[in-house]
């Protein structure tokens, strides 16, 4: 979708702008960010469920000076409909003044169409379809994760029964395979005993 990575850590190369819109329809966030998917999980783990990534928009921009000016002009614009942050969101994941109204969503949509105004995809896309593509680039690296995370899952179980180890190992986890599964991604498909130790050890009941 968007070619340009760094050689080594394989991140884009562009900066996005980007509108991220709550699933329950009360308001979007507005932003930039070099890297969409770290970016939004830092507001959430479920983002998968906490934003309506169908609706949401990445723009691509080829430098951050163009990105933090166009989001910049859009904070402007939007300035009457700001909102407080989510209550879900954590403090340290940054931008708590940068919630919008719901209403005024389709408005900073057409900013956005209009850097993009064939509709061709080659600038502006579905949130769901770049996360999408990029935890398929990374899933083989998600998938050892995975196996290790499971693996300590299964160790809290056996070496600290009863503390908050299994819990805390258990929730990554989850959130890990939830994503996947909300994205339709299927997972570990050449190895179903990976697939089985995973999946049913994401099960088990802390």
């Amino acid at each position: 979708m968007f070619e340009h990575r760094d050689a080594i850590s394989g991140h884009s190369l562009a900066w996005f702008v980007y509108l991220f819109a709550l699933t329950d329809c009360s308001a979007f966030k507005v932003g930039f960010s070099n890297n969409p998917l770290q970016r939004i999980h830092t507001f959430s783990s479920r983002y998968f469920e906490r934003f309506d990534l169908h609706q949401s928009l990445l723009l691509r921009m080829d430098t951050i000076d163009a990105a933090r000016a166009l989001e910049s002009s859009l904070k402007n614009e939007l300035a009457d409909a700001c909102l407080d942050c989510p209550a879900w969101v954590p403090r340290e994941a940054g931008g708590h003044t940068e919630w919008f109204g719901a209403p005024q969503f389709e408005l900073a949509a057409d900013r956005l169409r209009a850097f993009d105004p064939a509709g061709a995809g080659e600038r502006l896309v579905s949130a769901r379809d770049f996360l999408r593509d990029e935890l398929v680039r990374t899933q083989a690296a998600c998938e050892a994760w995975a196996c290790g995370q499971a693996q300590r899952v299964v160790d809290a179980f056996t070496y600290a029964p009863g503390t908050r180890q299994a819990a805390d190992a258990l929730r990554p986890l989850r959130d890990w395979l939830d994503a996947f599964q909300s994205l339709d991604i299927p997972l570990f498909v050449d190895d179903a005993q990976a697939r089985e130790f995973v999946i049913g050890t994401a099960r088990l009941r802390a």
